[in-house]
């Protein structure tokens, strides 16, 4: 029986909801023009919806310029995710205190399978951010800061599994997990300095300082500062920043474990 008008004004508000979440998902985070263009609403529409999403809690308003983004609390309306919304709420302060007090973008990834997957991102908080938006993309463990810091620090029997699973990879980027002698020389460096840098990419400016977030002998999450290789070398990136990235780990680490207390 086809839908009376009266129901057909009543389903309008929720298409059109499920139609903003959808393109700010795609996008990662949108202004209201491209919003306007991705979804063909109305600007007085989206203003609405985006008013009633942010008192929701669902969405959050970047800045001006950069317009608006998704918050971690979408991900209660589907299954996957819970652990890692944790400790994005316990990182997501303290990042931003670092890049406002340092400039630089940071980043935190959560262990995927067989990478690493970006959950926070402060780059639109950052003047000098220069890398794409990768919230919510999958990075390679060998190569990036944050994968080489996870693979160093968790638990070796979680080691060794990851490292079984790299090498049957078909992916370029994890061919290198093949040469065992430098894999093990890689992390034995890593855990003796206390944090892992990005592998040199060739056409990439911007290098990571990486570290985790320690539970226990679990890596709860990774956290990262990216900064441009040619304005300041690794020794100075590390005088200059490690000892905030540290501070800010374990006060990570402590928030964490005092939410998953209270939860």
């Amino acid at each position: 029986m086809p839908r009376s008008v009266k129901e057909m004004e009543g389903v309008q508000p929720v298409l059109r909801s499920l139609n903003l979440l959808e393109a700010l998902n795609a996008a990662g985070t949108a202004t209201l023009a491209r919003l306007h263009e991705e979804t063909g609403l109305p600007k007085p529409t989206l203003v609405r919806l985006l008013d009633t999403m942010i008192a929701a809690g669902y969405v959050r308003r970047v800045s001006r310029m950069a317009g608006y983004t998704l918050t971690e609390r979408v991900l209660r309306l589907s299954s996957g995710y819970r652990h890692g919304d944790l400790v994005v709420e316990a990182a997501r302060p303290f990042l931003s205190a670092l890049t406002a007090e340092h400039k630089w973008p940071m980043g935190l990834a959560t262990l995927d399978k067989d990478a690493m997957l970006v959950r926070l991102s402060t780059r639109h908080e950052s003047p000098f951010a220069m890398d794409p938006d990768w919230l919510n993309r999958r990075l390679a463990i060998l190569v990036s800061a944050l994968g080489r810091a996870y693979i160093a620090f968790c638990p070796e029997e979680e080691r060794r599994v990851l490292l079984t699973l790299l090498r049957h990879s078909k992916s370029k980027m994890n061919a290198v997990a093949r040469d065992e002698k430098y894999v093990a020389t890689m992390v034995e460096g890593i855990r003796k300095r206390g944090y892992a840098t990005t592998a040199p990419v060739r056409g990439d400016p911007a290098m990571g300082l990486a570290l985790p977030v320690m539970l226990g002998e679990r890596v709860a999450a990774c956290i990262n500062m990216r900064y441009i290789g040619s304005a300041v070398r690794e020794a100075e990136a590390v005088e200059r920043y490690l000892p905030a990235l540290q501070r800010t780990a374990a006060a990570i680490a402590a928030n964490l474990e005092e939410r998953s207390t209270a939860s």
